[in-house]
């Protein structure tokens, strides 16, 4: 019996083996991708299509132009994207018919010609050639660059199924839409200063749940370990404890929940030049705003109670570890106002402080500062509300947060009127429920759009919409 099984297991396992070969063999496109490529994305079609709603049929029940090329091109395989440690950017397809492209291609203004054993079709900003089996497109080229890179499309089209190091992280990803790619060439002029992006790839993927459509993002190195980029002990967030006291009603319209460490916060802030000659006017006029900052250490939350554009009331919490802002506070001009902003005390250790009309409340409340928007927000503060973000979810996570879109169309109604003319687009927007996003490292991030309906009849719905004449 024993023999028999692993008989069984080892027919199953060269039965998957063959299967891998003859898909993969099956994939022409993937052929042409080169080892040194620094960016590869691959979109699955047939995961789109069904994510959507659809079903193969329909896509192919397109008219016009539309319809030549959906079914010039084989559907059933991956559709590659990369870019070259040249800089050169491509889309890699597989076809099913060539004389079907060539047409479609003409309709989209592309100019076709014969060389070299395959088909070469160009516009004013790019270039490809094609056979039987792939199409190789570069883009965007100008007409006087596109001669030059005959030669590198000639040799990626005839090369044969090689190692290709980025696109194994890209296999390792989940979801319709995937992407891996190197921070490596990012100028350092585009970095924040002091991040090193040297070895660091950039993992992506965009995927479809039953009610959700979540992207997902995660900054690895090589290994696919967590990418820091920076010296231990230097790192802008920690993970949050959860147990700031705060006042968080039962279903607010927006809230964001950040660990932050107070020091690095700072030299953040301060790479805005705008932000910091701000800074650098209240430390000169009122008071210590780099001490202030420098103070926060752990927990902060965000949070708009209701989804009211017009007085959008917003409060911000956070977690300090002391309170030396505070030592020359009876020092403090709060009588006068300098360039439209002004200080006023309305507490112990609260003040007013306004700014070209606008006010904002703030304060200390033992280990809690807080800053409002509104003074009926702060007064809340002030009542030493008990309430916290005491949630499995939260607490561990370096970010967290969510935006109830549903709150916000419901309280918007011009949009609703637009909607009601609509009814599948009404169904579509209202099945929006709220976006929320994490991290569960300070190295990634997920951002997810849930709806109260499955995701495939919304978008069915959406994408019908659209496609009407």
């Amino acid at each position: 019996m024993k023999k028999i099984a692993i008989a069984l297991v080892c027919l199953l396992l060269a039965g998957a083996a063959g299967a891998w070969y003859f898909l993969r063999t099956n994939d022409k496109a993937r052929n042409v991708l080169p080892a040194d490529a620094t960016s590869v994305a691959v979109l699955d079609p047939i995961e789109l299509i069904q994510g959507l709603g659809l079903s193969p049929e329909d896509v192919g029940n397109l008219d016009g132009d539309m319809k030549d090329l959906i079914e010039a091109f084989d559907l059933t395989n991956p559709v590659y994207a990369f870019a070259t440690e040249g800089n050169s950017s491509c889309i890699a397809l597989n076809v099913r018919d060539a004389d079907k492209l060539k047409k479609a291609a003409s309709n989209f203004n592309f100019a076709s010609e014969e060389q070299s054993g395959y088909q070469w079709i160009a516009s004013s900003n790019a270039i490809g050639c094609f056979d039987k089996e792939k199409l190789l497109l570069c883009g965007p080229v100008s007409t006087s660059e596109q001669n030059a890179l005959r030669p590198e499309l000639l040799k990626l089209m005839k090369q044969s199924g090689q190692e290709v190091p980025i696109l194994e992280k890209v296999d390792g990803q989940k979801g319709f839409l995937r992407l891996c790619s190197s921070l490596n060439s990012i100028p350092k002029d585009q970095l924040p200063p002091g991040y090193d992006a040297s070895g660091a790839f950039l993992n992506t993927s965009l995927s479809f749940g039953k009610q959700d459509i979540t992207l997902s993002a995660k900054v690895e190195d090589k290994d696919g370990k967590p990418y820091s980029g920076r010296p231990e002990g230097e790192e802008l967030l920690c993970p949050i404890k959860g147990l700031l006291p705060t006042v968080l009603p039962d279903q607010p319209f927006a809230w964001f929940s950040i660990g932050v460490k107070g020091e690095q916060l700072l030299k953040f802030l301060r790479i805005g030049p705008q932000v910091s000659a701000m800074l650098m006017m209240l430390n000169v006029t009122f008071f210590d705003a780099d001490l202030l900052l420098k103070a926060i250490n752990g927990d902060v939350v965000v949070m708009m109670p209701k989804a009211d554009l017009e007085r959008h009331e917003v409060l911000i919490t956070a977690e300090i570890s002391n309170s030396d802002f505070l030592k020359n506070a009876d020092d403090w001009d709060t009588t006068s106002s300098v360039d439209d902003m002004g200080l006023r005390k309305r507490g112990e250790n609260d003040y007013v402080f306004s700014f070209q009309g606008e006010q904002v409340f703030w304060g200390v409340r033992g280990g809690l500062l807080y800053i409002s928007s509104s003074e009926s927000l702060a007064n809340q503060v002030l009542q030493e509300s008990e309430n916290g973000l005491l949630h499995p979810k939260v607490a561990g996570k370096y970010m967290c947060g969510s935006i109830d879109i549903a709150q916000l169309v419901q309280n918007y109604a011009p949009l609703m009127l637009i909607l009601s003319a609509v009814p599948q687009l009404h169904d579509a927007v209202t099945a929006i429920d709220k976006l929320t996003f994490s991290a569960d490292t300070p190295q990634s991030f997920e951002l997810s759009l849930q709806t109260n309906k499955p995701v495939k009849d919304v978008m069915s719905n959406l994408v019908k919409l659209l496609s009407r004449k």
